[in-house]
């Protein structure tokens, strides 16, 4: 017989590391010098990285992270250039338990993103905003650390006005693993 109220599900509390593989999308496209001479753009690419982090308790956990968002690439006649972006963040969770190994999370932080280029006398551009975003992630078994988690992650405001890369907004489709530590 089952006893009533049930008990509580058992919750992880503490550290944890993971990292993966994805596609990243500046969804403005070929902006500031990349942009115009009737250049063709691709604006997606493979992205990776990884993060650390400690569930605080049930409903909350704190990450820092590094992610490589890629290159945006023009290609036109007889030239192609690309400007890369990498971005670490460090964001707060808001987690919903919906089952002993399958929980859902809102994400809300601040990054810091460098941009370069492969346009030669270009510096390369360093600036941070908001970012956030929400995920899915489940653990294969409650006596193991390993679990596997697809979030999408935005990062508003890459660049600069002033700057010859202009602003974008990046997003971050992800599938990755992790480890929790007992």
């Amino acid at each position: 017989m089952t006893p009533y109220p049930p008990p509580p599900m058992p919750i992880f509390i503490g550290p944890y590391i993971g990292g993966g593989i994805g596609l990243s999308q500046a969804k403005k496209g070929c902006l500031g010098m990349l942009s115009g001479g009737g250049r063709g753009c691709d604006d997606s690419d493979m992205a990776w990285g990884g993060y650390a982090g400690y569930r605080l308790f049930q409903f909350a956990a704190a990450e820092l992270a590094y992610h490589d968002l890629g290159k945006v690439t023009a290609t036109g006649p007889g030239s192609t250039e690309h400007v890369h972006a990498a971005v670490m963040d460090l964001t707060g969770l808001g987690i919903l338990q919906i089952t002993e190994n399958l929980s859902a999370f809102l994400r809300l932080g601040a990054y810091r993103a460098t941009l370069d280029t492969s346009i030669r006398g270009v510096d390369d551009h360093t600036n941070g905003n908001v970012t956030y975003g929400a995920g899915l992630q489940w653990h294969l078994a409650m006596l193991s650390g390993l679990g596997v988690r697809i979030d999408w992650q935005r990062y508003k405001n890459v660049g600069g006005d002033t700057t010859l890369y202009g602003i974008n907004t990046y997003d971050e489709l992800n599938a990755s693993l992790y480890w929790r530590f007992r």
